[in-house]
Protein backbone atom coordinates (compact mmCIF):
# COMPACT_ATOMS: atom_id res chain seq x y z
CA UNK A 1 0.00 0.00 0.00
CA UNK A 2 3.04 2.97 1.24
CA UNK A 3 4.86 1.55 -3.10
CA UNK A 4 1.22 2.82 -4.04
CA UNK A 5 1.09 5.84 -2.44
CA UNK A 6 4.40 6.44 -3.25
CA UNK A 7 4.11 6.04 -6.74
CA UNK A 8 0.66 8.15 -6.99
CA UNK A 9 2.51 10.53 -4.95
CA UNK A 10 5.90 10.52 -7.43
CA UNK A 11 3.51 10.95 -10.76
CA UNK A 12 1.49 13.72 -8.90
CA UNK A 13 4.87 15.77 -8.21
CA UNK A 14 6.06 15.13 -12.25
CA UNK A 15 2.64 16.52 -13.48
CA UNK A 16 2.01 19.01 -11.37
CA UNK A 17 4.66 21.51 -13.49
CA UNK A 18 3.39 20.36 -16.56
CA UNK A 19 2.76 23.15 -19.37
CA UNK A 20 2.13 22.99 -22.98
CA UNK A 21 4.33 24.96 -25.48
CA UNK A 22 3.82 25.40 -29.17
CA UNK A 23 5.95 22.79 -31.26
CA UNK A 24 4.88 24.07 -34.83
CA UNK A 25 2.53 26.21 -36.45
CA UNK A 26 1.71 26.16 -40.29
CA UNK A 27 -0.87 28.34 -42.40
CA UNK A 28 -2.24 32.22 -42.03
CA UNK A 29 -3.91 33.14 -38.27
CA UNK A 30 -6.45 35.92 -39.11
CA UNK A 31 -6.57 37.82 -36.39
CA UNK A 32 -10.23 40.23 -35.85
CA UNK A 33 -8.62 43.44 -36.55
CA UNK A 34 -7.93 41.63 -40.37
CA UNK A 35 -11.45 40.43 -40.88
CA UNK A 36 -12.63 43.73 -39.79
CA UNK A 37 -10.92 44.53 -42.77
CA UNK A 38 -13.51 43.09 -45.13
CA UNK A 39 -16.04 45.00 -47.21
CA UNK A 40 -18.70 42.81 -48.42
CA UNK A 41 -19.72 43.25 -52.16
CA UNK A 42 -16.34 45.38 -51.91
CA UNK A 43 -13.28 43.71 -51.09
CA UNK A 44 -11.72 41.95 -54.05
CA UNK A 45 -9.53 38.53 -54.35
CA UNK A 46 -6.95 40.30 -55.19
CA UNK A 47 -7.35 42.55 -51.55
CA UNK A 48 -7.71 39.60 -49.77
CA UNK A 49 -4.09 38.27 -51.57
CA UNK A 50 -2.10 41.48 -50.74
CA UNK A 51 -3.86 41.87 -46.85
CA UNK A 52 -3.17 38.04 -46.04
CA UNK A 53 -1.23 35.79 -48.70
CA UNK A 54 -2.68 33.19 -50.72
CA UNK A 55 -5.05 31.46 -49.46
CA UNK A 56 -4.70 27.84 -47.92
CA UNK A 57 -7.30 26.01 -51.00
CA UNK A 58 -9.09 27.31 -53.18
CA UNK A 59 -12.21 25.47 -54.80
CA UNK A 60 -14.46 26.91 -57.75
CA UNK A 61 -18.39 25.89 -57.32
CA UNK A 62 -20.44 25.03 -60.27
CA UNK A 63 -22.77 28.14 -59.58
CA UNK A 64 -19.70 30.32 -60.27
CA UNK A 65 -18.88 30.95 -56.77
CA UNK A 66 -15.01 30.99 -55.29
CA UNK A 67 -14.31 29.63 -51.68
CA UNK A 68 -11.20 30.57 -50.57
CA UNK A 69 -9.95 28.82 -46.79
CA UNK A 70 -7.56 30.08 -44.91
CA UNK A 71 -6.15 27.26 -42.48
CA UNK A 72 -4.18 27.88 -39.44
CA UNK A 73 -3.01 24.67 -37.55
CA UNK A 74 -0.65 24.85 -34.60
CA UNK A 75 0.21 21.85 -32.16
CA UNK A 76 1.42 21.91 -29.17
CA UNK A 77 3.59 19.18 -26.72
CA UNK A 78 3.42 18.69 -23.29
CA UNK A 79 6.69 20.04 -21.66
CA UNK A 80 7.43 18.69 -17.92
CA UNK A 81 9.24 20.48 -15.07
CA UNK A 82 12.87 20.70 -16.28
CA UNK A 83 11.86 21.32 -19.81
CA UNK A 84 11.77 17.68 -21.21
CA UNK A 85 8.99 17.61 -24.09
CA UNK A 86 6.80 14.72 -24.85
CA UNK A 87 5.83 14.92 -28.22
CA UNK A 88 2.92 12.43 -30.17
CA UNK A 89 0.25 10.42 -27.82
CA UNK A 90 0.01 14.51 -25.65
CA UNK A 91 -0.07 16.94 -28.42
CA UNK A 92 -2.97 19.15 -28.93
CA UNK A 93 -3.50 20.03 -32.05
CA UNK A 94 -5.96 23.08 -33.05
CA UNK A 95 -7.09 24.10 -36.42
CA UNK A 96 -8.97 27.14 -37.75
CA UNK A 97 -10.34 27.52 -40.62
CA UNK A 98 -11.52 30.56 -42.30
CA UNK A 99 -14.09 30.52 -45.29
CA UNK A 100 -14.49 33.67 -47.82
CA UNK A 101 -16.82 33.26 -50.20
CA UNK A 102 -16.50 35.52 -53.67
CA UNK A 103 -18.81 36.03 -56.41
CA UNK A 104 -18.59 38.02 -59.50
CA UNK A 105 -14.81 38.62 -58.46
CA UNK A 106 -16.02 40.53 -54.82
CA UNK A 107 -16.41 39.01 -51.61
CA UNK A 108 -20.20 37.49 -50.87
CA UNK A 109 -20.03 36.20 -47.34
CA UNK A 110 -17.09 34.82 -44.92
CA UNK A 111 -17.03 32.78 -41.92
CA UNK A 112 -14.95 30.67 -39.42
CA UNK A 113 -15.89 27.26 -39.99
CA UNK A 114 -15.73 24.41 -37.16
CA UNK A 115 -13.31 21.82 -37.81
Amino acid sequence: MKLVLICLFCIFLMTAGCYYTLRSTEGTKLSSAQIQEIKLGKTTEMDLIKLWGPPSKKEKKIDGTEVLLYIHSQTESLTLPGGFVIHGFLDKDREDIFEVTIKNGVVKSFQFIKP
